[in-house]
């Protein structure tokens, strides 16, 4: 099936509606999305569901495809965390794409009714090792270095 570009005819579909147009099986437990080929799956975001933070042992590249913008959030290190807002008004300082590098760790929810993305990876993802974080885990940044006064 390959990748899909931004498709604006989707926007104004309810989620039901968009299920019924696109291939959007349930994903299995540890698929990120629904795979479309070997490296590339469908990830929708209906409203109310968080994707826990986890990381694949490969890199992935987030698409923003239709709907509304998605909150993407990520830490290389588990301490320092950045986020962007996936969408296509860049005027609004969204982003159409975020590419995360092997094992780093992410989260991603909707900021709307629903978001669809698009994962890509060069390695297969079917075959990349996934590691999920606890519930109650997020980045937490490291306490400040003091300075050692004296020390030469």
């Amino acid at each position: 099936m390959g990748s899909f570009a931004r498709d604006e005819s989707l926007d104004g579909l309810s989620i039901d509606e968009l299920r019924a147009r696109l291939p959007l099986a349930p994903p299995a437990e540890d698929a990120l999305g629904t795979l479309l080929d070997e490296r590339h799956a469908l990830l929708l975001l209906p409203v109310g569901e968080i994707i826990a933070w986890q990381n694949y042992s490969g890199p992935l590249r987030f698409t923003f495809l239709a709907g509304a913008p998605a909150a993407l959030s990520w830490s290389p290190d588990g301490h320092d965390a950045q986020a962007a807002h996936l969408g296509a008004a860049a005027h609004l300082h969204q982003k159409p794409e975020v590419a995360l590098a092997s094992e780093t760790w992410f989260t991603s929810e909707t900021l709307g009714t629903w978001s669809l993305l698009q994962v890509a990876s060069p390695t297969p993802l079917a075959g990349l090792p996934c590691e999920k974080a606890a519930d109650d885990w997020f980045p937490k940044p490291r306490l400040p270095q003091t300075p050692k006064y004296g020390a030469k």
